[in-house]
């Protein structure tokens, strides 16, 4: 099924002009109808066009998103390259696009696992880095790297040799994890903000 994205973005942050409408857009026989001169033509034209928008959203072929739900798929997806679906340039808010399904999309949702976490993107609107993530747990596969579980569910394991020095006082529990992207893909990690950087990699 193809499915296409309705943003309803606050219009404080996004007031898209009529101009950026393309002809694919939900949205575009809506502004069709507004440009009739006869008020009972255009008032006919845009209940048509409500109730074409009202069918297409409760059979899904229409996905109604915010920025936030945005906002927090990005962040699920941080470091996760799923093919199959790619969530269209935003005009304006230069969002960047998004792996996995529109399904998966609307029910990422914001959570308090990590609140102290701070979210950093570059001048695209990339995420470049998330601090303070909150860590469930650290383990160590056969070969000595390092296997890092989240409270947010993701799992990142180390990919290089880089010596993890993990605190002994400190339960795994109550620690937390910096991530930022480098260069051709790669991510780096670093834990309570004390230890060195080390290659890491999403596994989950």
């Amino acid at each position: 099924m193809n499915v296409r994205l309705l943003f309803l973005l606050c219009p404080v942050v996004f007031s898209a002009p009529v101009e950026a409408q393309t002809e694919n857009s939900p949205l575009a026989p809506l502004f069709e109808c507004r440009e009739i001169p006869d008020d009972a033509e255009r008032l006919s034209c845009l209940d048509a066009a409500v109730d074409s928008l009202r069918g297409d959203t409760d059979s899904g072929d229409i996905v109604a998103v915010d920025r936030e739900q945005i906002e927090a798929a990005e962040e699920a997806t941080f470091g996760l390259s799923i093919p199959g679906f790619s969530l269209p340039e935003v005009p304006r808010l230069s969002l960047p696009s998004l792996s996995g399904n529109a399904e998966d999309l609307t029910q990422a949702e914001e959570t308090d696992i990590s609140p102290d976490r701070v979210v950093t993107r570059d001048d695209e609107g990339n995420i470049s880095r998330i601090e303070n993530l909150a860590v469930e747990s650290i383990d160590e596969n056969p070969h000595g790297k390092v296997i890092v579980a989240l409270q947010n569910g993701q799992v990142w394991r180390q990919t290089d040799s880089t010596h993890v020095q993990l605190p002994r006082r400190t339960p795994h529990n109550e620690m937390s994890a910096t991530i930022r992207s480098g260069s051709m893909g790669a991510y780096f990690m670093r834990l309570n903000n004390l230890s060195r950087w080390f290659s890491v990699e999403r596994v989950d």
